[in-house]
């Protein structure tokens, strides 16, 4: 606790405006262990927690239920996963690094879970409450400044394809930008 301001520090930054389809797209283990791994992320977005320290940690049966879901969240764009050296230079284990919101979305629109407003696509779930749609929108206008105007004018249909197109221009023009 941070005793000048009474507030718990440090606090672990995932974006509010997803909540309009992050608890559509992915499922309560794999929200999870997102969760986890952005909070022992440091200032670069980067952690290198064990499978096994992920199971014990969350208290899962089994390491194929840790690898099912980061294998999820790699191939939605959520963490972009390498092999590392730590400490001892044989040592070798997965470093997960947190990606932008672009290359996120992106992955996401690619993979067919969310459609060109980021509603879930093909899900029993409810669809996202009013609040969240809300919150989705003012994400969409601060994450494509600008070039939301050309987003917002584009039919529902081609919605999709505009904002792939503007989030794929993001990325190109900043190589940098799959990452935090």
């Amino acid at each position: 606790m941070d005793d000048s301001t009474g507030d718990c520090r440090p606090f672990v930054r995932l974006p509010a405006w997803w909540s309009g389809f992050l608890f559509h797209v992915l499922n309560p283990r794999q929200i999870c262990i997102y969760t986890y791994l952005t909070m022992l992320s440091d200032d670069e977005g980067t952690c290198s927690p064990t499978v096994d320290q992920i199971r014990d940690d969350l208290g899962l049966y089994s390491s194929t239920m840790v690898f099912d879901a980061l294998s999820t969240l790699e191939s939605l764009g959520f963490f972009v996963r390498e092999r590392q050296s730590h400490g001892d230079a044989r040592s070798r284990r997965n470093t997960y690094r947190r990606t932008s919101c672009e290359f996120t979305i992106l992955r996401l629109l690619e993979a067919g879970k969310v459609d060109g407003a980021l509603r879930p696509i093909r899900t029993r779930e409810s669809p996202a409450s009013e609040e969240g749609k809300t919150l989705v929108d003012q994400g969409l206008r601060d994450l494509l400044g600008s070039r939301y105007e050309r987003y917002e004018r584009a039919t529902p249909n081609a919605r999709a394809d505009v904002l792939r197109d503007e989030l794929t221009a993001a990325i190109a023009a900043h190589p940098r930008a799959n990452l935090l």
